[in-house]
Protein backbone atom coordinates (compact mmCIF):
# COMPACT_ATOMS: atom_id res chain seq x y z
CA UNK A 1 0.00 0.00 0.00
CA UNK A 2 1.25 2.91 -1.33
CA UNK A 3 1.63 6.01 1.46
CA UNK A 4 0.48 9.41 0.05
CA UNK A 5 3.63 12.14 -0.17
CA UNK A 6 3.17 15.90 0.72
CA UNK A 7 5.00 18.87 -0.31
CA UNK A 8 8.32 19.05 0.76
CA UNK A 9 9.59 22.72 2.24
CA UNK A 10 11.69 23.71 -0.71
CA UNK A 11 8.62 23.38 -2.71
CA UNK A 12 6.68 24.67 -0.81
CA UNK A 13 8.76 27.73 -0.76
CA UNK A 14 9.33 27.34 -4.91
CA UNK A 15 5.29 27.39 -4.98
CA UNK A 16 5.12 30.29 -3.09
CA UNK A 17 7.69 32.24 -4.82
CA UNK A 18 6.46 31.47 -8.76
CA UNK A 19 2.63 32.32 -7.18
CA UNK A 20 3.80 35.68 -5.85
CA UNK A 21 5.61 36.47 -9.37
CA UNK A 22 2.70 35.27 -10.95
CA UNK A 23 0.62 37.69 -8.54
CA UNK A 24 2.96 40.90 -9.03
CA UNK A 25 2.77 40.47 -12.29
CA UNK A 26 -0.98 40.22 -12.68
CA UNK A 27 -1.23 43.31 -10.16
CA UNK A 28 1.28 44.94 -12.42
CA UNK A 29 -0.67 44.59 -15.41
CA UNK A 30 -3.82 45.75 -13.66
CA UNK A 31 -2.30 48.98 -12.34
CA UNK A 32 -1.38 49.50 -15.59
CA UNK A 33 -4.74 49.10 -16.97
CA UNK A 34 -6.24 51.58 -14.41
CA UNK A 35 -3.27 53.94 -14.89
CA UNK A 36 -4.43 54.26 -18.45
CA UNK A 37 -8.01 54.00 -17.96
CA UNK A 38 -7.40 56.80 -15.60
CA UNK A 39 -5.40 59.06 -18.15
CA UNK A 40 -7.71 58.30 -21.04
CA UNK A 41 -10.62 59.14 -18.84
CA UNK A 42 -9.19 62.39 -18.07
CA UNK A 43 -8.16 62.89 -21.88
CA UNK A 44 -11.68 62.79 -22.50
CA UNK A 45 -12.71 64.92 -20.14
CA UNK A 46 -10.35 67.58 -21.28
CA UNK A 47 -11.88 67.23 -24.63
CA UNK A 48 -15.14 67.85 -23.78
CA UNK A 49 -13.98 70.64 -21.91
CA UNK A 50 -12.20 72.19 -24.69
CA UNK A 51 -15.51 71.69 -26.91
CA UNK A 52 -18.14 73.02 -24.88
CA UNK A 53 -16.00 76.46 -24.41
CA UNK A 54 -15.40 76.56 -28.00
CA UNK A 55 -19.07 76.63 -28.68
CA UNK A 56 -19.36 79.41 -25.90
CA UNK A 57 -16.43 80.99 -27.46
CA UNK A 58 -18.48 80.98 -31.02
CA UNK A 59 -21.38 82.24 -29.70
CA UNK A 60 -19.70 85.16 -28.18
CA UNK A 61 -17.98 86.01 -31.18
CA UNK A 62 -21.29 85.55 -33.21
CA UNK A 63 -23.41 87.81 -30.98
CA UNK A 64 -20.21 90.85 -30.79
CA UNK A 65 -21.52 94.11 -31.82
CA UNK A 66 -25.08 93.22 -31.53
CA UNK A 67 -27.21 96.06 -31.20
CA UNK A 68 -24.38 98.71 -31.35
CA UNK A 69 -24.61 100.12 -34.68
CA UNK A 70 -21.36 99.34 -35.96
CA UNK A 71 -19.26 100.75 -33.21
CA UNK A 72 -16.40 98.93 -32.46
CA UNK A 73 -16.83 95.54 -30.87
CA UNK A 74 -14.25 92.90 -30.69
CA UNK A 75 -10.69 93.47 -29.06
CA UNK A 76 -7.67 91.07 -27.39
CA UNK A 77 -4.81 91.69 -25.04
CA UNK A 78 -1.73 89.86 -26.51
CA UNK A 79 0.29 87.57 -24.46
CA UNK A 80 3.17 85.42 -24.59
CA UNK A 81 1.04 82.37 -22.68
CA UNK A 82 -2.04 83.29 -22.73
CA UNK A 83 -4.57 86.22 -24.85
CA UNK A 84 -7.18 87.83 -23.32
CA UNK A 85 -10.35 88.30 -26.06
CA UNK A 86 -12.77 91.49 -25.22
CA UNK A 87 -16.14 91.19 -26.66
CA UNK A 88 -18.67 94.28 -26.68
CA UNK A 89 -22.87 93.75 -26.91
CA UNK A 90 -25.84 95.39 -26.46
CA UNK A 91 -27.81 92.34 -25.59
CA UNK A 92 -30.94 93.97 -25.28
CA UNK A 93 -30.64 96.39 -28.27
CA UNK A 94 -31.83 99.72 -26.00
CA UNK A 95 -30.72 103.39 -27.23
CA UNK A 96 -31.16 106.76 -26.25
CA UNK A 97 -30.99 109.79 -28.69
CA UNK A 98 -28.54 112.65 -27.82
CA UNK A 99 -29.88 115.77 -25.74
CA UNK A 100 -27.31 117.73 -27.48
CA UNK A 101 -24.38 117.54 -30.34
CA UNK A 102 -21.25 115.86 -29.54
CA UNK A 103 -17.96 117.36 -30.98
CA UNK A 104 -14.86 116.16 -31.39
CA UNK A 105 -12.38 116.16 -29.01
CA UNK A 106 -15.29 115.99 -26.34
CA UNK A 107 -15.03 113.90 -23.33
CA UNK A 108 -18.81 113.68 -22.68
CA UNK A 109 -22.39 113.33 -24.01
CA UNK A 110 -26.16 114.09 -22.43
CA UNK A 111 -28.12 111.36 -23.53
CA UNK A 112 -32.04 111.65 -22.33
CA UNK A 113 -32.53 108.01 -20.85
CA UNK A 114 -29.65 108.43 -18.37
CA UNK A 115 -30.78 105.45 -16.93
CA UNK A 116 -29.66 102.81 -19.41
CA UNK A 117 -26.06 103.95 -18.70
CA UNK A 118 -24.10 103.19 -15.66
CA UNK A 119 -20.75 104.31 -13.89
CA UNK A 120 -18.21 102.18 -15.06
CA UNK A 121 -19.48 100.70 -18.06
CA UNK A 122 -19.72 101.32 -21.97
CA UNK A 123 -21.07 103.51 -24.42
CA UNK A 124 -21.22 103.64 -28.25
CA UNK A 125 -22.31 106.36 -30.45
CA UNK A 126 -23.03 105.86 -33.77
CA UNK A 127 -24.45 107.83 -37.28
CA UNK A 128 -23.06 110.12 -39.60
CA UNK A 129 -21.02 108.01 -40.90
CA UNK A 130 -19.04 107.46 -37.45
CA UNK A 131 -19.24 104.84 -34.46
CA UNK A 132 -17.16 104.93 -31.16
CA UNK A 133 -17.46 103.32 -27.99
CA UNK A 134 -16.13 104.63 -24.90
CA UNK A 135 -16.13 103.43 -21.30
CA UNK A 136 -18.39 105.93 -18.84
CA UNK A 137 -15.97 107.28 -15.98
CA UNK A 138 -18.90 108.97 -14.07
CA UNK A 139 -22.46 109.41 -14.58
CA UNK A 140 -24.24 113.07 -13.99
CA UNK A 141 -27.69 113.42 -14.29
CA UNK A 142 -27.87 113.02 -18.09
CA UNK A 143 -24.12 113.73 -18.66
CA UNK A 144 -21.98 110.79 -19.27
CA UNK A 145 -18.29 111.60 -18.64
CA UNK A 146 -15.93 108.86 -20.60
CA UNK A 147 -12.33 108.06 -20.13
CA UNK A 148 -11.23 109.75 -23.53
CA UNK A 149 -12.32 112.23 -25.81
CA UNK A 150 -13.89 111.55 -29.34
CA UNK A 151 -12.68 111.50 -32.65
CA UNK A 152 -15.59 112.50 -34.74
CA UNK A 153 -18.69 114.85 -34.34
CA UNK A 154 -21.93 113.39 -33.79
CA UNK A 155 -24.87 115.52 -34.78
CA UNK A 156 -27.65 115.19 -32.25
CA UNK A 157 -30.58 115.18 -35.01
CA UNK A 158 -28.61 111.51 -36.70
CA UNK A 159 -26.99 110.21 -33.92
CA UNK A 160 -27.98 107.51 -30.90
CA UNK A 161 -26.37 106.04 -27.78
CA UNK A 162 -26.30 102.48 -26.77
CA UNK A 163 -25.35 100.48 -23.83
CA UNK A 164 -22.15 98.18 -24.17
CA UNK A 165 -21.70 95.54 -22.33
CA UNK A 166 -18.05 93.95 -22.06
CA UNK A 167 -16.83 89.79 -21.82
CA UNK A 168 -13.52 89.19 -21.51
CA UNK A 169 -11.76 85.58 -21.89
CA UNK A 170 -8.79 84.62 -20.24
CA UNK A 171 -6.45 82.48 -18.74
CA UNK A 172 -5.36 81.88 -15.04
CA UNK A 173 -2.27 80.14 -15.64
CA UNK A 174 -1.60 79.51 -11.97
CA UNK A 175 -4.75 77.82 -11.37
CA UNK A 176 -5.30 76.81 -15.10
CA UNK A 177 -8.75 78.00 -14.57
CA UNK A 178 -10.53 79.37 -18.35
CA UNK A 179 -12.38 82.35 -17.30
CA UNK A 180 -15.48 84.58 -18.69
CA UNK A 181 -15.97 87.90 -17.07
CA UNK A 182 -18.85 90.53 -17.76
CA UNK A 183 -20.80 92.52 -15.63
CA UNK A 184 -21.31 90.23 -12.77
CA UNK A 185 -18.10 89.33 -12.21
CA UNK A 186 -15.94 86.41 -13.34
CA UNK A 187 -16.67 82.60 -13.88
CA UNK A 188 -14.53 79.89 -14.63
CA UNK A 189 -15.21 78.13 -18.23
CA UNK A 190 -13.56 75.50 -18.02
CA UNK A 191 -10.36 73.91 -15.73
CA UNK A 192 -6.88 72.53 -16.90
CA UNK A 193 -6.49 75.08 -19.28
CA UNK A 194 -3.07 76.43 -19.98
CA UNK A 195 -3.35 78.53 -23.33
CA UNK A 196 -5.53 80.54 -25.05
CA UNK A 197 -4.43 82.39 -27.91
CA UNK A 198 -6.76 84.58 -30.72
CA UNK A 199 -6.11 85.98 -33.95
CA UNK A 200 -8.06 87.97 -36.35
CA UNK A 201 -8.37 87.56 -39.93
CA UNK A 202 -10.24 90.16 -42.79
CA UNK A 203 -11.96 89.04 -45.55
CA UNK A 204 -8.78 87.22 -47.77
CA UNK A 205 -7.86 85.31 -44.79
CA UNK A 206 -4.63 87.69 -44.04
CA UNK A 207 -4.19 88.78 -40.26
CA UNK A 208 -5.12 91.61 -39.12
CA UNK A 209 -5.17 94.02 -36.20
CA UNK A 210 -7.89 96.63 -37.59
CA UNK A 211 -11.47 96.28 -35.86
CA UNK A 212 -12.98 97.22 -38.87
CA UNK A 213 -11.66 94.31 -41.25
CA UNK A 214 -12.34 91.62 -38.97
CA UNK A 215 -14.18 89.12 -40.48
CA UNK A 216 -13.30 86.47 -38.50
CA UNK A 217 -11.67 84.96 -35.26
CA UNK A 218 -9.50 81.92 -34.89
CA UNK A 219 -8.82 80.80 -31.38
CA UNK A 220 -6.90 77.74 -29.68
CA UNK A 221 -6.95 76.38 -26.32
CA UNK A 222 -4.60 74.24 -25.20
CA UNK A 223 -5.15 71.56 -22.49
CA UNK A 224 -3.29 69.39 -19.96
CA UNK A 225 -4.01 66.06 -18.62
CA UNK A 226 -1.75 63.61 -16.80
CA UNK A 227 0.43 61.38 -18.28
CA UNK A 228 2.84 58.93 -17.59
CA UNK A 229 5.81 59.31 -14.55
CA UNK A 230 3.75 62.44 -13.24
CA UNK A 231 4.24 64.24 -16.41
CA UNK A 232 1.60 66.17 -18.17
CA UNK A 233 0.17 66.42 -21.71
CA UNK A 234 -1.02 68.90 -24.12
CA UNK A 235 -4.50 68.77 -26.37
CA UNK A 236 -4.82 71.83 -28.53
CA UNK A 237 -8.48 73.04 -29.54
CA UNK A 238 -8.35 75.14 -32.21
CA UNK A 239 -11.35 76.71 -34.25
CA UNK A 240 -12.74 79.80 -35.90
CA UNK A 241 -15.75 82.29 -35.46
CA UNK A 242 -17.36 84.70 -37.65
CA UNK A 243 -18.96 87.64 -35.95
CA UNK A 244 -21.94 88.66 -37.77
CA UNK A 245 -22.24 92.38 -36.64
CA UNK A 246 -18.76 93.25 -37.87
CA UNK A 247 -18.28 96.79 -39.11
Amino acid sequence: MKTARGFTLIEALVGMVVGTIVLAGAYSIWLTHQEESYRLSKKIELRNKLTLSSKRLQRSVTLAGLGLAGAANLGKYDAIGSDTLIVFTNPREESSVLSADIDHHQALLTVDAPALFAEGGYVAISGAGHAELRRISAVSGNTLHLDSAFVNDYPRAVCKAFPAERERYYTDQDSLHFIHENSEGAHVVATDVRNFQVSFSDRTGKPTETVARIRSVLFSLTGVYPAKAGALSTLIYSSTAIPRNTL
